[in-house]
């Protein structure tokens, strides 16, 4: 339990879960939500749509349609696909194919005709979206420097100006498909520069350690709206150029909310903000209905703290390295389960959206997304009971892993029993990538967990990222292989997780609260000795002019 003197008990004073919050809760999901839409853009502007050779013009003129206009058109449909859809009968490669449009529209695939031996060239679309996130690793470090508010605001304007910028080339300038092509990996990569780990980060650090877990699931449940919203934009816009333009739209409208995001009270205090974080506390005690008396004698202990000096001169003579040094083995783990959960998401993502034959794409990514709700909804409460954090994990990881070990004995012969188990192993990865979210921040203290969460969502963009391309590389023929290692992988994360601490009913600790109980009882008797409170305020950089006592 926290401490009696502690900025979360301040909080809490302040009223942890109030106006304030939810306001801010409310618009910061606006940015979560676009961070689903981007991340399923390449679900449908870069679908493959069914497709056979065109006909020589020898043979048929105008064959540019995928239905049959009569019935010799169709025979010599027929005779020509003898060998496959990428060769004709002479067992030639073919080089131009015709598209059925019914589906999904015009995509990005039939503009350059990404299939048969081109088929493995769009992954880098998927591929750039992913490496676009590595930034997260550089971010999450800034972000632990110059504050979560900076950040956001930052990386939603690069996500909003970039795209748009190479859209309007895209649009107005004529050019070749390789042109194309770059530019539209381009935009993927500022696409997915967005700012949802940080956007993650704040939502938990505007509240309590009692509420972590529903503002950490409020973000995961914006993330599933946003694949719904993505998936009705494709079925409205049936262009991948026009689809853009539609996500880029949706973005133009949180610009302004930008001027109003809010800082984290806990990254102030770590930061020894105290006069901003005065104006802060008085903002959400303001707003939530509380008075100075309520909330300020408790925070006026806190910055008079004795323990405070001490704990700010230790964590002051430590580097950033031997900070990261301590937390490596622990960093390590994290990684892992990022790496692994991420993968595990896109594959069974991915594969819901391809089973088009069965039920259509757009219904398989709206059910997966309620069920990927529900998912975290679950996980957000098991993780409140005795289970907690670390064996509720357990527990999803371990129902993922006998999910993905089945699907192969009945993709081939039983297709809807397929889909109804990748619904369940949705609904479970769904659930451990929710409690991961929550989970490994509260690990780690204020001045290390952004770059923490940024090793970690790293490591989740290096799966999502090994998702399609190993499926594409194998092919059909060797993809079951792929579901067996898995398996094999999941079970070692369950291993890994034994090892981690449970944080349940843990202070969302601060740098001075990971130590506290370190300190000597003779130091705290000597600093309350030696140095008076304007002393040790001026010490913690505090403005005592502006400092009501």
């Amino acid at each position: 339990m926290a401490s009696e003197i502690s900025l979360e008990n301040v909080l809490r004073k302040c009223n942890d879960l109030g106006r304030y919050q939810i306001i801010h809760y409310i618009f910061l999901n606006l940015i979560t939500i676009g961070s689903g839409i981007t991340t399923y853009y390449y679900v449908f502007g870069v679908a493959e749509n069914s497709y056979r050779c065109r006909l020589p013009g020898n043979i048929w003129l105008d064959d540019d349609q995928y239905e049959s206009k009569n019935s010799t058109h169709q025979y010599l449909i027929n005779q020509w696909q003898k060998i496959s859809k990428c060769n004709n009968y002479n067992d030639t490669i073919c080089t131009s194919f015709v598209y059925d449009r019914n589906t999904f529209g015009r995509t990005f695939t039939e503009e350059g005709d990404f299939v048969c031996q081109n088929k493995l060239k769009k992954t880098w679309l998927s591929t750039m979206y992913q490496v676009g996130g590595f930034v997260v690793l550089l971010s999450g470090y800034i972000c632990d420097k110059i504050g979560r508010r900076k950040m956001i605001r930052i990386l939603t304007i690069i996500l909003f100006i970039v795209p748009c910028f190479t859209q309007i080339i895209l649009q107005t300038v004529e050019m070749n498909i390789n042109t194309k092509f770059i530019l539209l990996a381009v935009n993927q990569f500022f696409s997915s520069v967005d700012a949802y780990p940080m956007v993650f980060l704040l939502l938990m650090e505007l509240t309590s350690s009692s509420h972590t877990s529903l503002a950490g699931n409020s973000a995961l449940i914006g993330f599933t709206i946003g694949e719904i919203i993505i998936t009705l934009f494709a079925y409205i816009a049936r262009d991948w150029l026009r689809l853009k333009w539609i996500i880029t739209c949706y973005f133009a409208l949180i610009l302004p909310y930008l001027y109003f995001v809010p800082e984290s009270p806990y990254w102030l205090f770590s930061k020894k903000k105290y006069n901003q974080l005065e104006e802060y506390l008085r903002k959400i005690a303001q707003r939530n209905g509380r008075s100075d008396n309520e909330w300020y004698p408790l925070y006026r202990k806190l910055i008079c703290d004795p323990r405070l000096a001490i704990l700010s001169t230790k964590h002051a003579s430590r580097t950033n390295k031997e900070v990261i040094l301590q937390h490596l083995p622990r960093l390590a783990m994290c990684a892992f389960i990022g790496f692994l959960t991420m993968l595990l998401y896109i594959k069974i993502s991915y594969g819901l959206a391809a089973m088009s034959d069965v039920v259509s794409p757009y219904w398989n990514i709206i059910i997966g997304a309620i069920v990927e709700g529900f998912g975290y909804i679950s996980a957000s409460i098991l993780i409140t009971t005795k289970l907690g954090r670390k064996h509720s994990l357990i527990l999803y990881s371990l129902f993922t892993c006998l999910c993905v070990f089945t699907i192969p004995f009945t993709m081939t012969s039983y297709p809807i029993v397929t889909i109804i188990i990748s619904q369940i192993g949705k609904f479970t990865i769904s659930g451990a990538v929710s409690i991961t979210w929550i989970f490994i921040p509260e690990i780690f203290p204020t001045s290390t967990r952004g770059i923490a969460n940024g090793i970690f969502v790293f490591s989740g963009r290096i799966g999502a990222i090994l998702a399609p391309v190993v499926d594409v590389a194998l092919g059909s023929e060797y993809i079951k292989i792929t579901f067996y290692v898995y398996s094999a992988f999941t079970i070692i994360q369950i291993i890994l997780i034994h090892f981690l601490p449970e944080t349940r009913n843990r202070s969302f600790h601060t740098d001075e609260d990971e130590e506290n109980d370190k300190v000597n009882p003779i130091e705290i008797l000597n600093e309350t000795m030696n140095r008076s409170i304007p002393t040790i305020l001026r010490n913690n950089r505090v403005d005592i002019s502006h400092t009501r006592f």
